[in-house]
């Protein structure tokens, strides 16, 4: 009975998302890249089941990556996966480079392997099979084509954190297989979207600032894409002022930083939603282990 349940649930919530989809197609106003993305994948039309992916549904596939070149503000890391990284990349990507993204997505499915710029991707066959195969991580269940896109990232690219556990196995998305420390999300910027990316900070040291709410605005106003790397064990919780774990865990897109009376004021993209969130800036200053700011080298 639980599992008719599931399954009615992930299929009523399934069909109420790509109707939202199709609406935001007609309603939102697509740029040149995304009409292009759109065009190319509708040239594609179905695909059929894959030998290299046999557990990802072509028709979950599809659907997940027409609604990211719509709306990649959706784009979602999964629960209680380490996917974070992941996502924040994807959010950008997606959004600058969707006919690239699409193209890409569709000769991995279909080959088993592919080349985004100059990184090839050649999953391992665990991560091939496992693939399709997330359960309990919200709507990345049934998200065919960025479980694809994330497992393939976590296998390509690896840092000092991957160490301890550099094969996938069953669960291992929830810990430190796929984990992104700065570095290693940095690299990923510059290969996988060829920016010219500049940061400040580290895993374990916070950066210091004269004015922090200042040097965010200025990269902002100079039309870079900012990134923040926080500690999100307080990111997310309501009392602001207690900061028990001082690691960083967490990456959004920062869009907007004001500061009145001791108070900052963010707007930023994480979790496949914009989010406003005022906190003491003090307890701003003591999460903030990391900033980014790129841009793109040249047009597409």
């Amino acid at each position: 009975m639980m599992n008719f349940l599931v399954k009615y649930f992930l299929v009523f919530f399934l069909c109420i998302a790509f109707s939202s989809v199709s609406n935001a197609q007609k309603s939102v106003s697509l740029n040149p890249q995304q009409i292009s993305a759109l065009a190319y994948l509708d040239s594609v039309g179905k695909v059929d089941s894959s030998i290299y992916w046999p557990n990802i549904k072509p028709k979950l596939f599809i659907q997940n990556i027409r609604k990211n070149i719509i709306s990649p503000t959706f784009i979602y890391a999964g629960s209680n996966t380490n996917f974070c990284g992941y996502a924040a990349l994807s959010y950008s990507c997606i959004s600058t480079y969707p006919l690239r993204y699409t193209k890409f997505i569709i000769e991995l499915y279909k080959n088993g392997k592919a080349d985004f710029r100059k990184v090839h991707f050649n999953p391992s066959d665990k991560v091939k099979q496992a693939t399709g195969q997330l359960k309990f991580k919200g709507e990345l269940d049934i998200n065919h084509a960025d479980q694809m896109w994330y497992m393939s990232l976590a296998d390509n690219f690896k840092g000092y954190i991957n160490w301890l556990s550099l094969t996938y196995g069953p669960g291992k998305e929830n810990v430190l297989w796929p984990s992104t420390n700065f570095a290693k999300f940095n690299r990923m910027l510059r290969r996988i979207c060829d920016y010219k990316v500049d940061a400040v900070g580290s895993d374990l040291i916070r950066p210091i600032f004269s004015d922090i709410t200042a040097f965010l605005n200025q990269k902002l106003a100079e039309n870079h894409q900012v990134f923040l790397f926080l500690n999100n064990a307080i990111l997310h919780k309501s009392n602001h002022n207690k900061v028990k774990f001082r690691f960083p865990t967490h990456y959004v897109v920062l869009f907007s930083i004001t500061e009145s009376a001791g108070m900052t004021n963010l707007t930023y993209w994480d979790y496949g939603f914009k989010t406003l969130l005022q906190l003491p800036t003090e307890t701003f200053k003591d999460i903030l282990f990391g900033v980014t700011w790129c841009n793109k080298k040249a047009e597409e």
